[in-house]
């Protein structure tokens, strides 16, 4: 893995779940309580994860750098450049994090490539469960009023099989941000063996659905953990959702036109907290 000279806690967060169990004892340590990383030695950090010297070490070299010290100076540099001139509320201030954080690791590129490749599909089915269900329903409502077929699918999967016969002309997109379903991976393996195409838009990374998707658009990992805020848990992955269909209207005009004559696009970073809730308020 290459250094990461910028974005390093994201990255982090994103691809802790990937490490070993140690080091991504490590890692989760690390995007908690960075000043205290900062500020202790290798030997106080290990004492305060409860693990190695050994462990802390292989854990940079797992993000590109040489070892501790280089480490830390590269976080400090980040958190000397992140620091806020003024203290948000806490709730909106998880959610800003989330949407900054999943914009600025984007894959421009990767992007590109999956509106190109929308733009050509006739119709999508969208899957989702859990968390992730918002999102996929905020990518139909749109997608639907830019004049695409799009269908939700969420616990009957047999909407797949319409996918067979002409898997050219249709696709799949999938949403994960926490859950997924041992029957929804099924399907998705079976659609794929028969040549349906997949999109997935993923919190963090999700080895198993990475490896189905053709193509993989990734939000970054909240900051707090599990369940403490619920829009910061998905935020990301919807302003993520947001850029896809930003990106589709730049295929062809005319997506824009019938887009905005029902809705604007209802991420900015600027007016996150006022966007978001009046899009879960609806």
């Amino acid at each position: 893995m290459s250094q990461i000279n910028t974005n390093l806690l994201i990255n982090i967060r994103n691809e802790a779940s990937g490490l070993s169990p140690i080091l991504e004892k490590v890692g989760r340590f690390v995007t908690e309580n960075p000043d205290f990383v900062m500020r202790h030695t290798i030997s106080e950090l290990a004492g305060s994860i409860e693990t190695s010297e050994g462990s802390i070490t292989r854990f940079c070299r797992a993000f590109g750098f040489k070892g501790f010290s280089d480490f830390r100076t590269a976080l400090a540099l980040e958190q000397g450049a992140a620091r806020p001139e003024e203290q948000e509320d806490e709730q909106m201030a998880a959610v800003m994090a989330s949407i900054r954080d999943s914009h600025s690791i984007i894959n421009a590129q990767e992007l590109q490539t999956a509106a190109a490749w929308l733009n050509q599909v006739d119709s999508v089915a969208i899957y989702a469960v859990g968390t992730a269900v918002p999102v996929a329903l905020f990518l139909q409502m749109n997608l639907i009023k830019m004049g695409k077929t799009a269908s939700f699918v969420d616990r009957f999967y047999l909407a797949t099989s319409s996918m067979m016969a002409e898997p050219c002309s249709q696709g799949i997109i999938v949403v994960h941000t926490e859950q997924v379903s041992a029957d929804m991976m099924q399907v998705l393996a079976l659609a794929k063996q028969h040549g349906a195409r997949i999109l997935s838009l993923t919190r963090g990374t999700f080895a198993p659905l990475s490896r189905l998707s053709d193509w993989n658009l990734q939000a970054a990992v909240a900051l707090k953990g599990e369940a403490e805020f619920g829009f910061a848990e998905i935020a990301g992955a919807m302003m993520v959702a947001d850029r896809l269909l930003s990106a589709l209207e730049e295929q062809d005009e005319r997506y824009a036109k019938c887009r905005s004559a029902h809705q604007k696009s209802i991420f900015s970073i600027e007016s996150v907290a006022n966007k978001l809730s009046q899009y879960f308020m609806s």
